[in-house]
């Protein structure tokens, strides 16, 4: 679907290229009849006639800063329209004399030709057309890919008019006289350079994004500062002479000032703040504090350091080199904004650089590379053979020819991984980051694997929406270079993936924890239910032994109560834990035989032949007590004289082996079956150690398989590798 924008982009496009040609056109005049240079290499003022700056030679070295041009060759410079006269016709190109009065005396010099060194004249000429060349172009560029954005308008009409400032600046000495009707030109090209303050506001105002929108500017006070900022200059030449002369320099210079002032008031008001769909980053931040700074000392200080009293109070070195300063920082000013420009996703105009910075760039390396080898070759051919050759205008040929492609692919590999535009380490990112999508393990790595492998590859970071539900997606697509945002929504779509197969585990990790959950509960509530019953049995038989003992023995009885009391309070503590020790439960078992041995006359003996190494065995809580119960129940035969138990315990094969034996009577302890005590006991101890934990009980054999007098149960399960039970 064709939007009216993209019906627009054509005819805008061609705006933007007649809006280059009109600046163009109008500064192409001024640059083809008049010179840089003036002739005495210093700035006379138009109104006393007197050096406000020296800029290089001739006047470097005679003139000073205050000198006063008092006649040359018959010509009285006093008076301003003979200085005017000789401006326009130009002083004489050969040597001259030239009277001048400096601190009250006259002397008269002699004025050499101009003679500039190359250093002189690139660094005189070659930075400030740099800056006329390439700031205009980035402008135009910006409005190329993105026409339908009134910022890069606001900083293409303010590039070009830098640029016809800089050449109304440096071309301002005429080399012919004109008629009347190119002086009005001369005059609308100097009422244009005092427009560029304004455009330097009005930019900083829409710069990078506009401070209003088409319903609010009304209330924006940078819109009425724009505003202002257009009609000071023609306040200012109307209050002059009512348009008839140009308004002083000093006036020009305090409007830039202040323009000054505001353009950079907005810019910090800018970048001190973030939002939804503004947040600079910390180099960001740096580049305009410094392209701030830069622009604020050129306008502040120039004005100050035109000031007559000031160039005599200042050593000529020192002011040599603060104007030096000045006019690096504010001519850098630009490239750095452009800079900034360039770094905004919302223009995006890396693409055109990245592909049209390695053909820029290798021509002057080419070009240095073939002078190099053409004149170096044959000077050294020539002071060898004293002749010349054009052999070395082929070799330097050949050179060049074999060298552009590998410089070119190198080049364009370094600018486009610089500016984040190489497809191959965009790839490589994206792959690691895909990589580490499956190895992440919650919402919070997937993220940073994603938002990391974006940026790495990007060289910036990317704003990612990732909702509750579903794949992550792309907060402006459209900020993207489109040769990036197939690969980017693939690994997005990865992500989503990802996060929904860790969803799906989480719910399945959740389910399967619900139910071992329930299955615990369950086996502990069986437990439970089967302690519980030990519990009340237990106790029944302990009041119907302290009935017994208080009708035929109180001492007994009362030795009985305290080591009750004991026992009790070990059943309750076994009732609540899951396990055991060993040595609990043997100890426990002496208390119970203490307490045993007031009702039964019969002498009882406990022993312990297992491995002591096994006392820390984890065994079922009152394991012990209905096999030592089951055996002063049954075990006692009419007439025996005592009761002897044994308890061993073994670990062999990797099971846990308990045996529990008496040598009473055989077949009265549980009867055909195992009695609901230890019935109680086997379901017990298979809750305990698992299914396959078993149980046996039965009369004791002796060695020879015979029946021997006595009972013995035997528990077996499963040890894990540090022989306690699993």
């Amino acid at each position: 679907m064709v939007t009216p924008v993209d019906r627009a982009l054509p005819s805008r496009r061609l705006l933007a290229v007649l809006a280059l040609l009109i600046a163009i056109g109008i500064a192409l005049p001024r640059f083809l009849t008049h010179t840089p240079y003036p002739r005495l290499g210093c700035r006379i003022s138009r109104d006393h006639g007197v050096v406000e700056r020296v800029v290089g030679p001739p006047a470097l070295g005679l003139l000073r800063p205050g000198d006063r041009v008092v006649a040359t060759g018959g010509i009285d410079l006093t008076r301003q329209t003979e200085r005017d006269s000789m401006r326009t016709h130009g002083y004489p190109r050969g040597p001259f004399p030239l009277t001048i009065e400096r601190a009250g005396q006259r002397m008269t010099l002699i004025i050499p030709p101009v003679q500039l060194t190359g250093w002189q004249r690139l660094r005189l000429y070659a930075y400030p057309l740099a800056a006329v060349i390439a700031a205009p172009l980035v402008a135009f560029l910006l409005v190329w890919r993105r026409p339908d954005l009134s910022s890069a308008w606001a900083f293409l009409w303010f590039a070009a008019l830098q640029g016809l400032t800089i050449i109304y600046g440096l071309y301002q000495f005429p080399q012919q006289e004109f008629p009347s009707g190119f002086h009005l030109y001369l005059k609308l090209y100097e009422w244009l350079s005092w427009l560029y303050p304004a455009s330097f506001v009005h930019f900083m105002s829409v710069f990078p994004r506009s401070r209003w929108q088409k319903g609010n500017r009304l209330r924006s006070p940078w819109f009425w500062a724009t505003i202002a900022a257009y009609l000071a200059p023609q306040v200012i030449w109307i209050a002059y002479q009512g348009w008839r002369a140009t308004p002083p320099d000093t006036a020009y210079n305090w409007y830039q000032a202040v323009a000054i002032l505001i353009g950079i008031s907005s810019l910090f008001e800018r970048y001190s703040r973030t939002g939804p769909e503004w947040r600079p980053t910390t180099s960001q931040r740096a580049l305009a504090l410094i392209a701030a700074f830069a622009l604020l000392a050129g306008g502040w200080v120039n004005l100050i350091a035109n000031d007559p009293r000031i160039q005599a109070m200042t050593p000529e070195m020192g002011l040599r080199f603060l104007f030096s300063s000045i006019s690096f920082a504010w001519l850098s000013a630009p490239f750095i904004i452009a800079f900034l420009i360039a770094d905004d996703p919302l223009f995006d105009p890396r693409r055109l650089i990245v592909g049209g910075m390695p053909y820029a760039l290798l021509s002057g390396i080419l070009a240095a590379i073939y002078l190099a080898i053409v004149l170096g070759g044959q000077r050294m051919f020539a002071s060898a053979t004293g002749e010349r050759t054009l052999v070395f205008n082929v070799i330097a040929a050949l050179i060049v020819a074999f060298a552009f492609a590998p410089l070119r692919s190198r080049m364009q590999r370094t600018l486009a991984g610089m500016f984040g535009r190489d497809p191959e380490a965009l790839r490589r990112e994206l792959d690691t980051a895909g990589r580490a999508l499956l190895s992440a393990l919650d919402r919070d790595e997937v993220r940073a694997s994603v938002e990391g492998g974006i940026t790495r590859g990007l060289r910036r970071p990317v704003t990612v929406k990732w909702a509750p539900q579903g794949p992550p997606t792309l907060a402006d697509p459209e900020s993207l270079p489109e040769d990036a945002r197939g690969p980017i929504e693939t690994l997005l779509a990865q992500a989503g993936v990802r996060l929904d197969n860790l969803h799906l585990a989480a719910q399945r990790a959740a389910a399967e924890r619900n139910a071992v959950e329930l299955r615990e509960a369950a086996t502990r509530a069986e437990l439970r239910a089967l302690q519980a019953q030990v519990q009340p049995h237990f106790l029944f038989n302990a009041l119907n032994a302290l009935a017994y003992l208080i009708e035929a023995d109180p001492m007994a009885a009362s030795r009985f109560t305290g080591r009750l009391a004991d026992m009790l309070r070990y059943t309750v503590e076994a009732g609540k834990r899951p396990a055991a020790l060993l040595s609990d439960e043997i100890a426990f078992v002496d208390d119970y035989l203490g307490v045993a041995r007031e009702r039964y006359e019969n002498p009882l003996h406990f022993k312990y032949k297992g491995d002591p190494m096994l006392l820390s065995l984890a065994v079922p809580p009152l394991m012990l007590q209905p096999l030592v119960e089951n055996s002063l129940k049954h075990g006692i035969a009419a007439g025996s004289a005592s009761l002897r138990m044994t308890f061993d315990a073994r670990l062999r094969d990797g099971w846990v082996e308990l045996e529990f034996a008496d040598d009473g009577n055989p077949h009265g302890n549980g009867g055909p079956g195992l009695g609901v005590g230890l019935e109680n006991l086997e379901q017990r101890v298979r809750r305990f150690a698992g299914p396959e934990a078993r149980m046996t009980a039965g009369p004791r054999e002796n060695a020879n398989g015979d029946a021997a007098t006595g009972f013995v149960v035997r528990l077996s399960w499963l040890a894990d590798t540090e022989g306690s039970a699993r």
